[in-house]
């Protein structure tokens, strides 16, 4: 595995690079929380919160991209150990799929962003073997929700820190706290996983170290899984490769 992986980011970093001669201003919010409450209810989740707004040569734009993914079955979700036995459980994820407010200064809120979300559950099996070697994994895409509307924020959280709201109308409040939240006077990409304003081998080196991992095996970051598609993989090393800068 490790020969196939080093074969693919050869071949990658043949890609060519961006250049940086345009002239940017701009404004980046990041943001990675840890989804503990889904309404009454206990879970375990991740959401991840990047909003740039940037001008651009003296073209203003703005964008924000949000992901949550929760499940009720931590062990599971935020495993350490490939499974011994065949396992399915289920997690949920929730997409920000357009964006219609961006607002870092509402007086209630560190970062409030509005648009309309999709929401869903995955079922996963992963099946292995007596030697505890995986041999297949399968999942069951079910909507819940598609184009709901609905508000992310962060605001203080007490005693200490930020805390976060994920209010989605057609289900239950997600809410949990923010340990990564970052203002940053610059445009930053959302595969620049250090915030250091550079995309550069330390990042592909870091997602290639976790390639093929998904919810439900050892290894999986959601914020490394750039496509959202629960899975890291070959479009989320293209995706760092694409944006290394020279």
């Amino acid at each position: 595995m490790r020969k196939s992986v080093a074969t693919i980011l050869m071949a990658m970093l043949a890609v060519g690079l961006v250049g940086a001669s345009t002239h940017i201003e701009g404004l980046t919010v990041r943001a990675r929380g840890i989804i503990t409450q889904w309404g009454s209810e206990q879970v375990f989740g991740w959401v991840n919160a990047h909003a740039v707004m940037v001008n651009k040569n003296g073209t203003y734009h703005e964008w924000a991209r949000v992901n949550a993914m929760w499940s009720y079955d931590k062990p599971r979700l935020n495993c350490t150990k490939p499974p011994t036995e065949n396992v399915t459980f289920s997690f949920y994820i929730a997409k920000l799929v357009k964006s219609t407010e961006i607002n870092v200064s509402r007086p209630d809120f560190n970062l409030y962003i509005a648009g309309l979300w999709n929401v869903a559950e995955i079922t996963t099996s992963i099946y292995v073997n007596e030697e505890g070697e995986l041999i297949n994994v399968t999942r069951v895409f079910e909507p819940i929700l598609t184009n709901a509307t609905g508000e992310f924020h962060i605001f203080p959280g007490p005693p200490f820190g930020y805390a976060f709201e994920l209010d989605i109308d057609g289900i239950e409040m997600l809410s949990g706290f923010v340990p990564h939240f970052i203002i940053i006077y610059k445009e930053l990409k959302i595969c620049d996983l250090d915030d250091d304003g550079d995309v550069d081998l330390i990042e592909i080196v870091r997602v290639a170290k976790i390639y093929k991992a998904m919810p439900g095996t050892p290894g999986y970051n959601v914020e490394m899984d750039f496509d959202f598609n629960y899975q890291i993989d070959i479009g989320d090393l293209t995706t760092v490769a694409a944006n290394i800068e020279p």
